[in-house]
C-alpha cells in the first residue's frame, strides 16, 4: 500500500482534506444563496 487511503475519493488524499473540501462548498453555497435572496428581496 502506498499510504492512501481506498475508502476516499481519487481526488483527496486525507480526510482532512475532503473535509475542508466539503466545508468550502457549503460555505459558498450559503454565501450564494444569500446574496440572491438579499438581490430578489
Amino acid at each position: 500500500m502506498n499510504g492512501k487511503i481506498p475508502d476516499l475519493p481519487p481526488f483527496v488524499s486525507s480526510w482532512k482534506q475532503l473535509y475542508a473540501i466539503v466545508i468550502g462548498a457549503l460555505l459558498v453555497e450559503i454565501v450564494l444563496f444569500y446574496y440572491l435572496m438579499i438581490s430578489f428581496s
